[in-house]
């Protein structure tokens, strides 16, 4: 019995051997990711998916299995995605900075192009919650792992001096989201920029 299973996983480390990855899976999941992000889960079709990621069928199911598995992949990768962003502004110029380039960026993005993308997490709650049960949990835990980290950066940010508002970290955390959202939304059904730009002031003000 015991060399069965040897032969087995011999036969089975051979084949993965003589069958190198063709792709670079961070390339894949970026494309992938970017797609998604625009389209969304539902009108994401696989052909366009492969299209986009440059990528044959077969190795496509060899590696993710399906569209969904691909899509939880991609969920993960945009946590770690805006974790290093964030990361990376805050080692640089401090933890209030990096909350308030999430802002800005969001803002940016509107006057280039007159629209936003959004948070891919918030968008795949609103589409997907309650929808797909495992999708649902996982955006759960992805979106309430970033308020914890807005959380322990407005508490550091509290400390330096950076924000002087006095209030417990996780309801400043929770109100900051909820105005980034919302400014989201209300650019997305057409509100003027002076009611954008009033927004905009309004988050800031929540980490002064």
């Amino acid at each position: 019995m015991y060399q069965l299973v040897y032969n087995s996983r011999m036969k089975t480390l051979k084949q993965q051997r003589g069958r190198p990855r063709e792709f670079n899976e961070h390339e894949v999941l970026s494309a992938a990711m970017n797609y998604f992000w625009v389209h969304g889960y539902e009108n994401s079709s696989l052909d366009a998916l492969l299209k986009v990621m440059s990528i044959k069928k077969s190795s496509f199911y060899a590696t993710f299995k399906s569209k969904k598995e691909l899509f939880k992949k991609v969920l993960d990768f945009y946590r770690e995605y805006q974790i290093s962003f964030l990361q990376s502004i805050k080692e640089a110029e401090g933890p209030k900075r990096a909350m308030l380039s999430l802002l800005e960026h969001t803002f940016n993005e509107f006057q280039n192009s007159g629209n936003v993308r959004g948070c891919l997490l918030m968008n795949s709650g609103r589409e997907c919650y309650g929808r797909y049960e495992d999708i649902s949990h996982q955006v759960e835990i992805s979106f309430n792992y970033l308020l914890h980290l807005f959380t322990s950066y407005i508490e550091e940010a509290q400390k330096r001096g950076e924000i002087v508002n006095t209030k417990e970290a996780r309801f400043i955390a929770s109100r900051y989201v909820n105005t980034l959202n919302g400014l989201v939304v209300t650019i997305r059904v057409g509100a003027s920029e002076d009611v954008i730009d009033d927004i905009v002031k309004s988050a800031k003000e929540i980490l002064e």
